[in-house]
């Protein structure tokens, strides 16, 4: 009978032994899957806020005028990247600061991508030479091969011959404050340079009209006279050109002039 309780405790003993270990690789089971199932969804909520960040986006700032030390800061704040495309002159903006960029400030751009930027070189100087006493064929030519563009050309009453440049602007030297019009030239439209509205002549008296044409600085290079019936001698029949035509002291002018029949 003890004999028979021994074995009895015995079994129960090594049956609950048993259901630890069983439990112990359940547990041991289950824990790394749970584990594993942690850490899925752990890289998973990674890889979405890293999504969200890179496709989200944001207000490009004001870069231009900032130098490079000042605009990448800036652009780091607003989650974006600079970068320098290049550089060059302008008349406007110091050098070494931001004068252009891509895209533009108020635009939307998604995070983490770059924007353009054009740096200053400041002005650039430019030696202007003298074209004055020249021709504008040839201030033309000096003024393109300095690099300074033509920009207007106005013609005024001189004694100096035809085409000849008076005056220009800016003056002979260094500047940096050229400008997109580029230089200006005063140029003589030489000595008769004056000009006039054609009168009307026609029925007047040819004497009284030769003189004004003359007193006005304006030659009379064709004078015909003709018999027109019913018009005395020295009357203006037809002038060439006609009244209200633009005529200066270079204008070939002709009158016809009645006179007496045979």
């Amino acid at each position: 009978m003890v004999r028979f309780r021994l074995v009895l405790r015995g079994a129960e003993q090594i049956g609950t032994s048993l259901s630890v270990k069983r439990f112990a690789v359940l547990l041991l089971k289950y824990g790394l899957l749970m584990l594993a199932m942690l850490v899925t969804a752990a890289l998973s909520a990674v890889t979405t806020m890293r999504v969200v960040l890179t496709s989200q986006e944001v207000v490009v700032p004001s870069l231009v005028g900032r130098r490079v030390p000042d605009a990448g800061p800036l652009a780091a704040r607003h989650r974006l990247l600079l970068r320098v495309e290049g550089r060059r002159h302008d008349p406007k903006v110091p050098a070494d600061r931001v004068v252009a960029q891509e895209p533009p400030a108020g635009s939307t751009l998604k995070s983490q991508r770059s924007i353009r930027v054009w740096v200053s070189l400041g002005p650039r100087r430019i030696t202007v030479p003298s074209v004055v006493g020249e021709s504008v064929r040839g201030g033309r030519l000096s003024l393109e091969q300095a690099e300074v563009p033509v920009g207007r050309v106005v013609e005024a009453n001189d004694a100096s011959e035809e085409g000849t440049i008076l005056m220009q602007h800016p003056p002979p030297g260094e500047t940096e404050t050229l400008g997109q019009e580029g230089a200006s030239l005063l140029v003589s439209r030489g000595p008769y340079g004056r000009e006039y509205l054609m009168p009307d002549l026609i029925g007047r008296k040819a004497g009284q009209a030769l003189d004004a044409l003359r007193l006005a600085g304006l030659k009379v290079g064709d004078v015909r006279y003709r018999v027109y019936p019913g018009v005395p001698a020295g009357v203006v029949l037809r002038q060439e050109p006609a009244a209200g035509h633009r005529v200066n002291p270079r204008t070939a002018l002709a009158l016809d002039i009645s006179k007496e029949g045979p």
